[in-house]
């Protein structure tokens, strides 16, 4: 491990929050940069190819939740070992975490390559030109959704091991390789074939491959925060239960969350296309709004497993105390911006006036709660880096499903569509208090996921993992 640049126990905590979450957060900004890039290509095939990748899209987010289980599981353990200075058995983890994360993408791309067209039926999907399409680019996908699996939890190796700045760069590389690809494969230019939506399937597996070979080429070489040079290359079942023990409960936050979203949308779907639209809109700029949230929470995550894992308790506070202030800060800033300027933003996305109308009033109900979407980013990362999962998933579930999807459905009955935005928007402040509630009782202070400080020899330590 190169420690001068991973070692999160010691220094400035503001420095190491600020030196993580920028490139974490230049990555969102990229990975969404990059979305309405290949949408632009994929646009140009006419209507059904843009339904096709978009329905085939919201279909393979739903499956990525498991990688999001995986990727921070590995992430919480390794950073709590890094933290214990057992250097051999964070590195023991992260290979079981990428062979985990391998063995559980091929199952998912055998089982879900034949049920392709039955997900895409399964969402109403009737025009037939679009399930085909839809078929053939979701069928190509998962046949290579391990490089999605690897992807994300080398990343997140990564960054448990104070490197946010690599995964960055590679992910610049494998954007622009597949951006680079897509109107070669797209439309054939040159002596490419020309493959249609398909193309940008390809597109999408090439960059993310070449990116997941350079991060395993780095962690082999020894040049990564974690070595897998005096690691065996064999399974171990037990430590596998263990990372998925920890982020199964994040994957099925994610889950709560997607869920959610489709319910507000069955809400909102009788008021018709103009509110459908208003809504859809307000939730993209939602995203480039959380956008640095995510960046200093995912940043927080790491400080606080390291420090955990060193025992440095007050120190892991501290800095879960200073992300949460810096979050919560820039959200509120951008906040205000839409509460007084909501038409400005709107109209990056469309020109009519309905539309501007409706998204004009939800946008400023929401931009009064990025303060408290702050409060349960930061706070929800921080029990996550401490081995406190399944908290977080519940107050999501209880948040979003019990909450939100309850108070949209009673208030949207009585008072109509602002009835849907205030009970979205209820939905965040209640997240982010019994967010901060639960944070504060500290409990999360007393959970132990390793035992003992380890060693920082090259032999492989098997320590074993202590239940919550």
């Amino acid at each position: 491990m190169n420690t001068k640049r991973g070692d999160l126990t010691q220094g400035s905590l503001l420095h190491h929050l600020i030196q993580l979450a920028v490139p974490i957060t230049c990555g969102y900004i990229l990975q969404d940069a990059f979305n309405i890039v290949d949408m632009i290509f994929v646009g140009r095939l006419g209507p059904a190819a843009i339904a096709a990748v978009g329905i085939s899209g919201n279909l393979l987010r739903l499956i990525a939740v498991l990688s999001l289980g995986i990727s921070t599981g590995a992430g919480i353990m390794v950073s709590q070992y890094l933290g214990a200075r057992n250097h051999a058995q964070a590195g023991y983890v992260a290979m079981q975490a990428i062979l985990l994360a391998f063995f559980a993408a091929i199952g998912i791309g055998i089982i879900g390559y034949p049920l392709a067209e039955f997900g895409l039926r399964a969402v109403r999907t009737t025009d037939i030109e679009v399930i085909q399409l839809g078929t053939t680019y979701m069928q190509i996908i998962l046949i290579g959704i391990s490089t999605m699996f690897l992807s994300m939890t080398l990343g997140s190796i990564f960054r448990a091991g104070g490197d946010a700045v690599t995964p960055m760069v590679v992910l610049i590389i494998s954007t622009l390789v597949n951006i680079g690809l897509d109107p070669l494969l797209i439309f054939g230019l040159w002596k490419f074939p020309k493959l249609g939506v398909a193309g940008s399937a390809y597109a999408t597996l090439i960059g993310r491959g070449i990116g997941v070979v350079i991060l395993l080429f780095l962690c082999f070489s020894g040049k990564a925060p974690i070595s897998f040079r005096n690691v065996l290359l064999r399974a171990d079942l037990v430590e596998m239960l263990d990372i998925l023990r920890l982020g199964i409960y994040s994957s099925m936050q994610g889950f709560w969350r997607h869920l959610s979203r489709l319910g507000f949308l069955w809400v909102i779907g009788p008021y018709g296309k103009f509110a459908v639209a208003a809504y859809t809109i307000c939730m993209r700029l939602r995203i480039l709004v959380m956008n640095p949230g995510f960046g200093i929470a995912n940043a927080v995550a790491p400080v606080v497993g390291q420090n955990m894992g060193a025992n440095l308790i007050e120190r892991a506070e501290k800095s879960a105390k200073i992300g949460n202030i810096l979050a919560t800060t820039v959200m509120t800033g951008i906040g205000i911006l839409f509460l007084v300027f909501p038409q400005v933003f709107i109209r990056i996305f469309t020109d009519d006036q309905e539309v501007i109308k409706i998204g004009s009033v939800y946008i400023q109900f929401l931009s009064l709660t990025f303060g408290f979407i702050a409060f349960s980013l930061v706070l929800g990362k921080a029990l996550n880096g401490a081995g406190d999962t399944f908290s977080p998933m519940i107050i999501t579930l209880a948040a979003q499903i019990g909450v939100g999807l309850g108070l949209v459905i009673l208030l949207s009955h009585f008072i109509g569509l602002n009835g849907v935005w205030i009970g979205i928007a209820l939905s965040n402040v209640v997240q982010g208090i019994a967010m901060w509630i639960w944070y504060r009782t500290g409990k999360w202070k007393t959970i132990k996921l390793i035992n003992g400080r380890g060693n920082s020899t090259g032999k492989v330590v098997k320590n074993g993992v202590q239940r919550i």
